[in-house]
């Protein structure tokens, strides 16, 4: 008797990210669905400051068996400073979770997008940037689920010029503070790696 030998299948890559707030958590979950990424898993975590939700992430990782795990936060989600996020990468690394930050919050992801010739310590100046482009931006679910829900459309063609921005802005970070302000590039470096390519036709032809 012949017997049928089952096809193996390669598991898929797939990403973990876990948000410290709902409204980054509501707007990477719209980020999902906009890019048709099948295989990113969003989740807001349940603990408030960085050690509980790198320990929380890498719970998950063991659990889901993700190929890529990131912690997302602006510093003033945690309340930390960048000396804490760089004496976290320890902690980080032995759970294998990656952390992608934003100093000082995230309203500086969408900074980037424009340009940030300089280094923006505090919130409310980024706030006036962004607002520049949406000038009724905020933070919140609310926004990304209203008037928000297109940001994604709108901004992702220029997502190398965020790269590049970026890139150019930790230079100036780590002349000025020592430490580098975001791990975006590095994030958009490991998302086309596990994830692959953007499919953005289902956001254009909602847009």
């Amino acid at each position: 008797m012949t017997i049928r030998k089952k096809n193996k299948v390669d598991a898929k890559p797939s990403m973990l990210l876990v948000c410290a707030t709902d409204a980054e958590a509501t707007f990477f979950s719209q980020f999902r669905k906009d890019c048709r990424y099948s295989n990113l898993t969003v989740v807001k975590a349940t603990g408030t400051t960085l050690d509980k939700i790198l320990s929380e992430a890498g719970s998950m990782r063991t659990k889901g068996k993700f190929s890529s795990v990131w912690c997302l936060f602006g510093l003033d989600d945690v309340g930390a400073t960048l000396e804490d996020v760089d004496a976290s990468k320890a902690i980080a690394e032995k759970k294998k979770v990656k952390m992608l930050y934003f100093a000082p919050s995230f309203y500086l992801y969408f900074a980037l997008f424009e340009t940030c010739p300089k280094r923006v310590a505090d919130t409310e100046t980024l706030k006036r940037r962004v607002q520049v482009s949406f000038p009724d931006f905020e933070l919140s679910s609310r926004y990304f689920l209203t008037s928000g829900l297109n940001v994604n459309f709108k901004i992702y063609p220029k997502l190398a010029v965020a790269d590049q921005n970026a890139r150019d802005y930790n230079v100036i970070s780590e002349m000025d503070t020592g430490f580098a302000a975001t791990t975006l590039p590095l994030f958009l470096d490991d998302l086309k790696t596990v994830l692959g390519k953007a499919d953005m036709s289902q956001a254009r032809n909602r847009f």
